[in-house]
């Protein structure tokens, strides 16, 4: 997808010292791009990470950052429930020509986050409005917290920033219900990022992707998975993001990237829907 936005903030954020990090080279499965995977093994409290430097540069989050979207909407009333139909303002969201198809339907918060509904999260955000969206930014630690850009697009290519570690970090507290809302809201948005079901294990994900610049002033895309998948009594975290030179590139490959890592780690045995 194509945001207006094209700026691209390279921040390193720290990677706090303490952590047992076990670094891999997953080049093969790369294949040439630049990026990055963390998968944080919970039960053995361990991070496997390919491309160190990397996982602690900040980038534009892009629809990853519906997660918090989702969970700050629930939590402030301004949606009841994931079912509830929730349409926006169609002459300051208006429809362009490299909408997807589903983007055009009346959406609840369920079927918005399926189809990563642009509008449908940038309505939420002006809803919820920039005093409250940044209280609960702040609260969250989410990457540079910085939404300044812009209320209903600071996460598209904007002033929010953030690195595939710190992806992990938010990703272990909304799981552990670390993050100060309700059970209900987490238990309800947990529900709506379940992409894949199986008898051995189950994946909760979202991607994120569109256009952005380089240090260099070149039109290039940035890709997003991040996730957890629960396997018996174990719980594995992931955060890949990539670089390409159009978001066509980078749509299932950053999907495609993330499993062959995951497969080859042998947290998940066979591809996973996209």
């Amino acid at each position: 997808m194509k945001t207006s936005a094209l700026f691209l903030t390279f921040l390193l954020a720290a990677i706090s010292p303490g952590k047992n990090i076990e670094e891999r080279d997953f080049g093969r499965i790369f294949d040439g791009h630049d990026g990055t995977i963390v998968v944080y093994d919970k039960s053995a409290d361990k991070y496997i990470v390919h491309n160190k430097k990397r996982s602690g540069v900040r980038y534009t989050p892009f629809s990853t950052f519906k997660i918090p979207n989702s969970i700050i909407a629930l939590e402030t009333g301004i949606l009841a429930d994931v079912e509830v139909v929730f349409p926006w303002d169609t002459t300051k969201y208006q429809s362009e020509a490299w909408w997807p198809a589903q983007w055009r339907d009346k959406h609840t918060m369920r079927t918005a986050i399926r189809y990563s509904v642009v509008p449908f999260y940038r309505n939420i955000a002006s809803n919820i409005g920039e005093k409250k969206m940044k209280e609960y930014v702040t609260a969250f630690k989410y990457g540079n917290g910085d939404i300044s850009s812009g209320v209903d697009n600071f996460w598209l290519n904007g002033s929010l920033s953030v690195s595939a570690m710190e992806q992990i970090e938010f990703l272990q507290k909304f799981y552990n219900n670390d993050l100060g809302v309700s059970e209900r809201t987490i238990m309800l948005v947990k529900n709506i990022l379940i992409q894949e079901e199986t008898e051995n294990y189950r994946i909760s994900a979202k991607t994120g992707g569109g256009n952005v610049v380089d240090k260099d002033n070149r039109e290039m895309a940035l890709g997003w998975y991040v996730g957890y998948i629960e396997k018996g009594k174990d719980v594995f975290f992931f955060a890949h993001n990539i670089d390409g030179k159009d978001f066509a590139e980078i749509k299932d490959l950053r999907i495609n990237i993330t499993e062959s890592v995951l497969k080859e780690l042998k947290i998940v045995e066979k591809k996973s829907k996209n």
